[in-house]
Parts: C-alpha cells; sequence; structure tokens
C-alpha cells in the first residue's frame, strides 16, 4: 500500500517502520511495552483467546486441573509445574467482574498466548 511521507501511519510508527524520507540499509528494532499492549487487546489477539478458551472449556469435560493441563499442552507442549497450576486455579476461580469484557478462561488464555514463552522459541 501506499505510505504518506508527511504523515504516516500511527500504527506502522509504533512498530518501528522506518522514516520514509530516509534510505536505511537496517531497520531499527525497539522493543516497547505500547507494542505488547497493542497487540494483547487488539480484536485479533481477543477473538483467539476466546477460541482458545472456548476449545479448552468444550473439548475437556474434565475438571479444572485437567482444563488447565490441555491449554499448557496446547499451548506449550508441557504440562504447568505447580505454582502455574496455583495461579491458573486461583485466577480462574474468581469471580468475574460485571464489566470485564472477557470471562476468566478467556482473560487467561490472553495472558497466555502473550507470554514469552508461547511468542518465542528459546
Amino acid at each position: 500500500g501506499a505510505v504518506s511521507r508527511h504523515s504516516l501511519n500511527g500504527l506502522l510508527r509504533l512498530f518501528d517502520f522506518p522514516d520514509a524520507n530516509v534510505t536505511s540499509a537496517v531497520r531499527t528494532e525497539t522493543i516497547v511495552t505500547q507494542q505488547q499492549l497493542f497487540v494483547l487487546n487488539s480484536d485479533f489477539f481477543v477473538k483467539q483467546s476466546k477460541a482458545l478458551a472456548s476449545r479448552v472449556e468444550t473439548e475437556n469435560g474434565g475438571d479444572l486441573t485437567t482444563k488447565i493441563h490441555r491449554i499448557y499442552q496446547l499451548l506449550f507442549g508441557r504440562d504447568p509445574d505447580q505454582q502455574e497450576l496455583g495461579i491458573a486455579t486461583n485466577f480462574i476461580s474468581q469471580e468475574n467482574p460485571k464489566a470485564a469484557k472477557l470471562t476468566r478462561w478467556e482473560q487467561y488464555a490472553q495472558v497466555l498466548l502473550g507470554s514469552n514463552e508461547f511468542l518465542y522459541v528459546d
């Protein structure tokens, strides 16, 4: 698509789009909080979080622990450790605030999808 040299799109600027007025052989890279927050709250990411939560909730008729193990297997190919299991159980078991747009499972799926372990291969 076309890029305006006078008015660069804010989304492109957020993700280190190079200055259209200057040539450059290398693109600078930054990792800033705004990038992750934008991605986490984007319509696409929220839709994926809802789909993942729905999948885990519907395909596993088991208890909460079984469902937590399943989401970890789907995303990370491993079981959660005791601390992760405790955090997940505590979070998902809490009552959802009335103003929340996502269920507890959807919120938890959103956090896991945005985790470094999911986004990067070590």
